[in-house]
């Protein structure tokens, strides 16, 4: 009697051959993680800068005697000011959003304005018509001040932001939390749709860092099954790469990009 056992069907082979190109294929992908930031991402710049400005203070600076104690400013006021100019650019920078065109349209004509007052009248005049109006930043301010934030800083980027994770792996989403509920939400990638919103200069190119090669940017998707609305991912940091990943796992999942 003759036996076939080592002979298996051309359709089986076929399948196993495609499960096995499948599950290579999501083996490479992987998974890819997003943490959504919140804006205190870009608050980087404002306690590096402060400690910039309390090392130029340590190193130039004027001495005044003060309840027993002696208290060193900068010798000239400007190092305050442009400290002070550069916590409400952040602050507007972050919490309104433009685009690039209407961005450089705001810098561009804050700066004519200071270039044409300065011409006209000359800026150091305008302080003298407030004579008992003298802003001063001792070393003092900025190393708590900075030391404060950048504690801060540290607790919300790499703390309370990581709390949420977003995995996308080949066939779902999964929105994870380390404390509390472990998913939120499980999302299907199949019919999925991913588009990147208009990036900001100054928020995402020079605050996060992306003249540099890393940068931030939102990501959109919705999800094709009905009923379910889209999510924002805002703040992703280093975007490109993060989104280039994810794409190949739409893609692969039958999405769309």
């Amino acid at each position: 009697m003759a036996t076939t056992g080592g002979i298996k069907p051309a359709g089986t082979t076929a399948t196993a051959v495609g499960v096995a190109a499948a599950r290579a294929e999501q083996g490479r992908l992987g998974e890819v993680r997003i943490t959504a930031h919140s804006n205190m991402l870009y608050w980087w710049v404002v306690w590096a800068y402060g400690y910039v400005c309390a090392m130029a203070t340590h190193i130039n600076h004027v001495a005044v005697p003060l309840a027993g104690k002696t208290i060193k400013f900068y010798p000239s006021a400007w190092l305050g000011l442009s400290f002070l100019l550069l916590v409400l650019f952040v602050i507007v920078l972050t919490n309104v959003r433009a685009r690039t065109a209407h961005t450089f349209l705001i810098a561009a004509t804050l700066a004519l304005i200071a270039i044409a007052t300065d011409w006209a009248y000359g800026l150091n005049r305008l302080f003298t018509w407030v004579p008992e109006l003298v802003v001063e930043m001792n070393l003092a301010f900025y190393m708590v001040f900075s030391t404060a934030l950048m504690v801060l800083w540290f607790i919300v980027v790499f703390g309370i932001d990581s709390l949420t994770v977003w995995r996308f792996s080949s066939g779902q989403v999964m929105e994870t939390h380390r404390l509390g509920q472990a998913a939120a939400h499980v999302y299907d990638t199949r019919g999925m749709l991913m588009r990147r919103l208009p990036g900001d200069f100054f928020r995402h190119k020079i605050l996060g860092l992306g003249i540099v090669g890393l940068g931030t940017g939102d990501l959109v998707f919705r999800p094709a099954a009905p009923g379910a609305e889209p999510f924002i991912l805002e703040n992703v940091w280093k975007v490109n790469q993060k989104q280039k990943s994810i794409e190949r796992l739409i893609i692969s999942s039958g999405g769309t990009v």
